[in-house]
């Protein structure tokens, strides 16, 4: 689903994810359709959509300067990278 708001074109997109569905959000100029100015997910389409429209709303005002916005979900506080895994030297 895609739509204009103003200046900028946001677009979002479903994704599986584990067991359930992450919706991603992201926000292009409208005369730089390729290049991405910001953009995130949520647990929620509504949540994506709230998300994407106050970015918007920042972008405009000049409060975000673009890029990854954080997650809107607050019991999803997770990152991407790899706990801390202790290595086992087994026998040499």
């Amino acid at each position: 689903m895609n739509y204009t708001a103003g200046r900028y074109v946001v677009s979002f997109q479903a994704v599986r994810f584990y067991k359930g569905v992450r919706y991603h959000w992201m926000i292009c100029c409208e005369h730089k359709p390729d290049e991405l100015v910001a953009w995130g997910h949520a647990l929620t389409q509504e949540l994506a959509e709230a998300a994407a429209r106050e970015e918007v709303t920042d972008l405009y005002s000049g409060l975000s300067h673009g890029g990854l916005v954080a997650s809107t979900s607050t019991s999803n506080r997770r990152t991407h990278t790899r706990p801390n895994r202790r290595r086992v030297m087994v026998g040499r």
